[in-house]
């Protein structure tokens, strides 16, 4: 294996520099994806924003009529280009050609490669053709492992699951015009009974451009300010594009996922009237709940809200829909000139007594039976600079905090600023702010991102993060602080030949579990990884992805521990689009979970995975995918990890006896 890696280095560094291709749009959603997974995110539970650009690459923007709204959806680019964009359109007139966009300051040839993939540049008349079109698609998927795990084997004499092993998955989605949209979605997740289906979702929109701007009946998201209060869609947090610090509060939007937890359920609009917006909304939904009475069965106590969504087993489907949850709130917002300030707030009940409250560092700040939260949000873009924030206030009267600000010095020079602050006694259940801890109360810290292009075709870009707590957290009974540090340098050779390296470094505290120390004492724990990685393409149809990774984890009190990890990726595209293949060879060596690597792998459209590798063994798949009709195409995916360090994968009922674990996954796509 050290032969292979040392191999794979040296073609890193020596590979041709002539080769050329453009970026497409899977590798820009590829690489956001791949940087929102280590910070150990569900990206098929936070998948709206991807789900959107697919959808704008498959029905790009009129760049000539285009709002700031509409351009909010491209998140690798920063409000201060957005602004600058549309302000050009409006004082020079309608574009006739991208190369226009040259004289917008502060878009680098990238960016605006990259912008022409979700949008398009046409005479405005021309929109007409899209007045009356009816647009729709329909997707059928089912994943599964070949092997079979213990919960799956036939045992009269242990729990086992009730269904089979395929995760089947069904979305319908359609669109007329431009103004009403409808779909639904239907998951079996693996294990769980075929009927009735375990999970369905759907919606029926209206979106418009006068006095009624959106109306939602069904399922949807609700995202408004910076997410201290409420904000349910996905989150980005701290990623490669260190700029995108600035939550975009879109307000209402469709939900089209397979999360059973994180949205709403009822009906949602937002009414505007010239500078200002009402939106108001109401859900009642029921959510999965672990329920007891207490001893005199006077009370009706939650003790649990599991968020998995699985229903597998029998005590698992014991807990389904047992507890309804009710939440209404409004939001006004009024624009003038180029400031926007929202003003909201929300009541949320469930039909319980109370709530458990099980672990020490919750004991400030937790899940209440009735609470309600408000927010006072602002943004404010003057030239090359936008401010923002949100004043945030639970029930009890304790805030949270967040400021920020972007601006760029320099044509070549773009840069964020951000500070957050939470109580230690401040909680909300859609919090989904910019943050170090999922559990962000007593939380504060300072952020710095920046981009900046020193010379031609060279790409410099991270963050600084400081934090610290000021109470308990898990993993970690006492205040403690810590920093996150992310570099990359991009250089690109050619249109199509690039390379990165990336430098992450995170320092924080947590509590040892060690036989060498009386109780858990608090200890310092260092992470480093370094990354090499490039990309070629050397025509229309081939292209090669090669990376080395590698890891490094210090403790107290404890030896150090590191990992690697290397792949070589090739990619067919056939010269009329209508066949793609996908190959990935991919070894791994590490020595614990802490050191512990991701890569994302090619998937399923609408469909992402980004596997963790601990231990030592490799991982191989193939994907292809066929046009098999103008309206039709097919996927088909397998990939298999194999292990050299273990005769058995996994716990539990997921324990698989073996060393490899084979996925299969396919998917239909019929449009119309």
């Amino acid at each position: 294996m050290k032969e292979f890696y040392l191999t794979l280095f040296f073609l890193l560094c020596f590979l041709p520099l002539h080769a050329q291709v453009d970026e497409n749009p899977e590798k820009v959603i590829n690489d956001l994806m791949e940087s929102l997974s280590e910070n150990e995110v569900d990206l098929n539970m936070q998948s709206q924003i991807f789900d959107e650009l697919l959808q704008l690459y498959e029905r790009p923007i009129n760049l000539n009529r285009a709002k700031i709204e509409d351009l909010e959806k491209l998140i690798f680019l920063t409000d201060i280009q957005i602004k600058a964009i549309v302000d050009y359109v409006q004082k020079m007139g309608p574009l006739e050609s991208k190369y226009q966009l040259q004289a917008v300051g502060g878009i680098s040839p990238t960016e605006i490669d990259r912008l022409m993939m979700f949008v398009r540049i046409e005479p405005i008349e021309a929109e007409s053709v899209y007045k009356n079109r009816l647009d729709g698609q329909v997707l059928l998927r089912d994943q599964f492992n070949l092997e079979k795990p213990k919960g799956y084997q036939p045992d009269s004499t242990a729990t086992r699951y009730l269904g089979n092993r395929h995760h089947l998955y069904s979305k319908f989605q359609l669109q007329y015009g431009r103004n009403f949209y409808g779909g639904f979605v239907m998951d079996k997740d693996p294990g769980e009974e075929m009927l009735p289906i375990d999970f369905t979702s759907g919606y029926l929109m209206y979106e418009g451009d006068k006095l009624i701007k959106t109306v939602i009946v069904g399922d949807y998201h609700a995202n408004f300010g910076q997410g201290l209060s409420l904000w349910t869609g996905t989150s980005m947090g701290k990623t490669s594009e260190p700029l995108s610090i600035r939550k975009r509060g879109e307000g209402f939007r469709k939900y089209s996922s397979a999360n059973e937890n994180a949205f709403f359920r009822g009906v949602a609009t937002t009414l505007s009237y010239k500078k200002a917006e009402l939106s108001l909304f109401a859900s009642v939904k029921n959510r999965d709940a672990d329920l007891e009475y207490n001893a005199d069965s006077s009370q009706l106590i939650v003790s649990s809200m599991p968020t998995t969504g699985y229903h597998r087993t029998q005590s698992e489907r014991d807990k389904k829909n047992t507890l309804e949850q009710s939440t209404f709130g409004a939001n006004l917002n009024y624009r003038f000139k180029n400031l926007s300030v929202s003003l909201g707030g929300f009541i949320q009940k469930y039909d319980a007594d109370s709530i458990a409250v099980k672990a020490m560092y919750q004991y400030t700040a937790y899940e209440k039976t009735e609470s309600s939260q408000y927010w006072l949000a602002y943004n404010y873009g003057v030239g090359k600079m936008l401010v923002f924030g949100e004043l945030a206030m639970a029930d009890n009267g304790k805030p949270a905090l967040i400021n920020g600000l972007q601006f760029k010095p320099a044509n070549n020079v773009s840069l964020a600023l951000l500070h957050r602050y939470f109580s230690p006694y401040y909680y909300s259940p859609w919090v989904n702010a910019l943050s170090e801890n999922s559990f962000p109360a007593g939380e504060s810290g300072f952020y710095l991102g920046m981009s900046i292009f020193p010379i031609s075709k060279v790409n410099i870009s991270g963050y600084v993060d400081v934090f610290k707590t000021n109470w308990l957290k898990y993993s970690i009974d006492k205040p403690a602080q810590g920093y996150d540090i992310s570099l990359r340098a991009d250089y690109n050779f050619s249109r199509n030949f690039k390379v990165y390296v990336r430098y992450r470094e995170k320092d924080k505290y947590k509590n040892q579990s060690t036989g060498n120390a009386s109780g858990y004492p608090t200890v310092a724990i260092n992470t480093k990884k370094i990354r090499l990685h490039t990309d070629l393409e050397a025509n229309l149809n081939w292209a090669l992805q090669m990376r080395i990774e590698k890891s490094f984890y210090k403790e107290e009190n404890q030896d150090d521990t590191d990992g690697v990890l290397a792949y070589a990726g090739l990619k067919y595209a056939s010269s009329n689009g209508r066949l793609a293949c996908w190959m990935r060879y991919l070894v791994f060596d590490t020595e614990d979970y802490d050191t512990r690597l991701y890569a994302y792998e090619n998937d399923l459209l609408y469909n992402f995975y980004t596997p963790a590798f601990q231990g030592e063994g490799s991982r191989a798949y193939f994907m292809f995918s066929y046009q098999v009709m103008s309206n039709m195409k097919f996927w088909f995916k397998a990939g298999r990890t194999s292990y050299s360090d273990r005769d058995e994968i996994s716990t539990g009922l997921e324990t698989i006896d073996g060393n490899a674990r084979t996925d299969i996954r396919m998917q239909l796509q019929l449009k119309f």
